[in-house]
């Protein structure tokens, strides 16, 4: 269970634009041999337009220890319009764990991409191996145990944090549904910022 590179599997292709109607996502992927060792990163991007241009961000990032990070640690990173972005800090205790974490945040990706399927539909089949990443309904329910974890625990942190964002975190449907309403209602009870 060394090798975490993922986007080969689970991706029939990792950049889709369509200029007609200005859907574009990327993903990429730093993989890594040995994550105790090494860094990684999982993102995805996503724009659309509905009443204005909507540029989302997620991801999934595993850190080693450095001056910005005190600790080695996994967050799950999001960031979008009135929000700006916020991390949640997990804690993973081994290799196999952060292979669940990563695994679970691919389907999840699959949510992400439905919901942009108003708006281009065919992109989620288009862009995922589908009879596999719907095999992954487990790692993704270990992934919400540990989002729900970590925010019981106010491993959170925001880059700046308002009332406004906060209405906008309780209003952002694709959050609630990542996150689940429960964590929305959590996360919205944070009133400064966090660092880790």
């Amino acid at each position: 269970m060394k090798e975490f590179h993922f986007t080969k599997k689970y991706f029939k292709k990792t950049i889709f634009n369509d200029p007609e109607t200005n859907v574009r996502v990327e993903i990429s992927e730093t993989p890594s041999i040995d994550i105790s060792e090494e860094e990684y990163s999982l993102r995805i991007s996503t724009r659309h337009t509905e009443e204005r241009e909507i540029h989302r961000r997620y991801a999934i990032e595993h850190h080693l220890m450095q001056e910005k990070h005190r600790t080695p640690h996994l967050q799950f990173k999001f960031h979008t319009e009135k929000i700006g972005t916020f991390r949640i800090f997990l804690d993973i205790e081994n290799s196999e764990e952060y292979k669940k974490a990563i695994l679970g945040f691919i389907y999840k990706i699959k949510d992400v991409l439905k919901n942009i399927e108003r708006h281009h539909p065919g992109i989620t089949e288009e862009l995922l191996v589908m009879e596999l990443v719907s095999k992954l309904k487990k790692e993704e329910e270990f992934l919400k145990e540990k989002l729900t974890e970590s925010i019981n625990n106010k491993k959170v942190g925001f880059d700046e944090i308002s009332e406004e964002s906060m209405i906008s975190i309780k209003n952002n449907s694709l959050l609630s549904e990542f996150l689940g309403e429960r964590n929305i209602n959590k996360l919205a009870e944070f009133t400064h910022t966090k660092e880790r």
